[in-house]
């Protein structure tokens, strides 16, 4: 019985590690160690043994490191094990130590993109692993105990690999101001934002040089083609005159955040949706 159980989990969490991205250590989930077993420092028998854990103990499985032998993580130390000492589970309380490996990575209430976001991380954030479950980590960051994927947290921050500058500042910025009141010629988050005055207000923030209106901030930085977008890019669509009427900032993956008026609040649209997509003008590259 424990072996069928084994092998459905085992099968349901790789599958779910497929359709993630990549990270430093692909998170499998969580797993018991069914007898004493030793954490060795190496994927091997003949790797030296760094603790010996009691039966019981609860450890995240980072990967599979072939033959048998999985890389694991107890309590912020990585060492290695065999298989047949651990007992797999989708779900389970663990205690450790993470890095957000990511800009502006979604916290979110539950282990799942349905759930709805409690807040957008900083690039390089640290936050306490309480929990796995699936491909997801349970968090306590931010003031809040919410869920992040694992492939955008790692256990040592040695291996944090997110730049934490230029573009991924500015995104890491915005993100902050998600929900906050469309008010037409508002400027800050106290009085609420327009589209430029969103995206003016950010740049300036930061440093960077940025105009009051969509048309004068289309003057700042440099042009960037649609092809190359970056995160952090400032992002410009006409009106209905065929001027240009509205600005956003990229965040990537097609998408971009901006106060619309619309919507009536900061929000996050595609840029292949199909106003958007009909009426986008070009982008500039402002944080340089």
């Amino acid at each position: 019985m424990r072996k069928s159980i084994f092998r459905t989990l085992f099968c349901a969490v790789l599958l779910c590690c497929a359709l993630a991205i990549p990270a430093a250590a692909d998170c499998i989930g969580g797993a018991e160690t069914n007898t004493a077993v030793n954490l060795r420092s190496g994927a091997g028998l003949g790797a030296p043994v760094l603790d010996t854990l009691e039966a019981g103990t609860r450890v995240i499985v980072e990967r599979d490191a072939g033959s048998g032998w999985y890389q694991v993580n107890y309590k912020g130390a990585r060492g290695y094990m065999f298989a047949q000492y651990l007992s797999f589970s989708d779900t389970m309380d663990v205690s450790a130590e993470g890095w957000v490996n990511g800009s502006s990575v979604r916290q979110r209430a539950g282990a799942g993109t349905e759930s709805s976001v409690q807040r957008v991380t900083a690039a390089g954030e640290k936050l306490s692993i309480t929990g796995v479950c699936g491909n997801w980590f349970r968090v306590s960051a931010g003031g809040q105990t919410g869920y992040i994927r694992s492939d955008y947290v790692v256990t040592s921050e040695d291996e944090l690999t997110v730049e934490t500058g230029t573009g991924n500042e500015v995104v890491d910025l915005a993100m902050q101001y998600l929900g906050y009141s469309y008010v037409w010629a508002g400027a800050s988050p106290q009085t609420g934002f327009d589209c430029s005055g969103f995206v003016s207000y950010v740049f300036k923030t930061l440093g960077y040089e940025a105009n009051r209106t969509a048309a004068d901030i289309y003057k700042n930085g440099s042009y960037v083609a649609k092809e190359d977008l970056q995160a952090g890019d400032a992002v410009f669509f006409a009106s209905s005159s065929n001027a240009i009427g509205h600005v956003g900032i990229y965040i990537g993956e097609g998408q971009f955040i901006h106060s619309s008026s619309g919507c009536g609040y900061v929000t996050v649209s595609g840029l292949d949706e199909s106003y958007y997509s009909r009426m986008y003008v070009g982008a500039r590259r402002i944080a340089e």
